[in-house]
């Protein structure tokens, strides 16, 4: 293993496994810093960016504090991350998690990382780098190197108390080859799906500003991240609550299609992608109905049978199933234990989340309104995060 093959993004190649409290206020004052040079930073104009520096402003992390007062915990000591390269800021969050849970952070980053990441990496490392951070900074790291040098993430993580993988079934399996000591923990994030639930006669009563506001919230849970993201909709369901819904579907599509003809990059590759996965689910999907499009940038896929396999619905880019139901307990049939999040509009959260559970669907672990599924919190996935990666004392 050569050293010069080694990328140090932020902070140090080898960091420190001294493990600190939860929420620790060193901690705290980073990411108060932190947020604060993003304002002046190159990246500030980035929604991405920006919402990260939003999330992790002073007064939220003093609000996610307070979810774990009462029990004495401390970090579980070193954790080797490996974010995925179809998310791009993914790792920002990724970082915090182990950082607020009191662990020290090794972060394998993809040697693809797009510009806006190395520049995120790079406003890290100069925070990272003030005097008051020294100890965070010797406890940090974010590199990268050849994904062929399997015998440095071997040597890696037989020095971690843990991991973090995200990224999917494929990478999740790769790095279970590795061992690990004994005692190490395992937070992994498998292939998951999302899916959208919606009122026909909500969509109707909208004033066309609520309407256009309603398409822009969508927007940005499904096309400002190519629907990459495991929280974005590939499914979006739609209640029957008026004698014929046709038109509030197509009210809501034709306002979504605006939006994305006035924000969304098509590019000629992804447009490319997209038609090749139209076409395997033409050959591999028989309950799936014509496609429903005006051009290129949003295609509308009726799922005419419930023995659609939604798994294998590889959609992105624009591309959306869509099914009507007459109630909630209908969605049934079309959660499975890959669903994760399930964003409503016109139905409170509260009464979805009810019925979930009332149901015990295998699947959905978070009910937000449209607009909120790329909100990150610290129970992802049903795990509480904190949790999971720190240890209690118990007394």
């Amino acid at each position: 293993m050569a050293a010069d093959t080694i990328t140090v993004l932020a902070g140090t190649a080898c960091p420190k496994a001294e493990a600190w409290g939860v929420f620790d206020p060193r901690v705290l004052d980073f990411f108060d810093h932190f947020s604060s040079a993003f304002r002046s930073s190159p990246l500030a104009g980035d929604t991405e960016a920006a919402s990260f520096a939003f999330w992790c402003r002073r007064s939220r992390m003093e609000e996610l504090k307070k979810r774990h007062e009462g029990a004495l915990r401390v970090g579980r000591g070193l954790l080797f991350h490996v974010p995925p390269a179809n998310v791009p800021l993914l790792f920002a969050y990724s970082l915090a998690v182990g950082m607020l849970s009191g662990c020290a952070n090794l972060l394998r980053m993809s040697s693809r990382l797009e510009e806006r990441g190395r520049l995120f990496c790079a406003l890290l490392d100069q925070v990272l780098s003030r005097p008051e951070h020294a100890g965070l900074r010797a406890r940090t790291g974010l590199v990268s190197y050849p994904r062929k040098e399997e015998d440095r993430t071997a040597a890696y993580l037989m020095e971690a108390d843990g991991k973090v993988v995200w990224g999917g079934d494929a990478t999740v399996e790769a790095m279970r080859r590795f061992p690990m000591k004994p005692g190490a923990v395992e937070l992994v994030f498998p292939d998951r799906w999302s899916l959208c639930l919606m009122s026909e006669a909500h969509v109707t009563n909208l004033s066309q500003a609520d309407l256009d506001l309603l398409a822009h919230r969508f927007y940005n849970d499904t096309y400002l991240m190519d629907q990459n993201a495991c929280s974005s909709p590939k499914l979006v369901l739609w209640r029957k609550d008026l004698p014929d819904g046709a038109a509030a579907r197509e009210r809501f599509w034709a306002a979504l299609e605006r939006k994305a003809a006035q924000a969304y990059d098509l590019t000629p590759y992804k447009a490319a992608r997209k038609y090749e996965a139209l076409c395997e689910l033409a050959m591999t999907q028989p309950g799936l109905g014509p496609v429903r499009r005006a051009g290129n940038l949003l295609y509308r896929l009726p799922l005419q049978s419930d023995g659609v396999d939604l798994g294998r619905c590889h959609l992105a880019f624009g591309a959306f199933l869509e099914r009507e139901i007459d109630a909630l307990e209908d969605m049934a049939p079309f959660v499975t234990q890959r669903t994760q999040t399930l964003t409503v509009a016109g139905i409170p959260p509260r009464e979805a989340a009810g019925v979930i559970a009332r149901l015990a669907l295998p699947g959905v672990d978070r009910v937000v309104n449209v607009g909120q599924a790329m909100e990150f919190d610290l129970t992802w996935d049903g795990k509480d995060l904190i949790t999971a990666l720190s240890r209690v004392i118990n007394c």
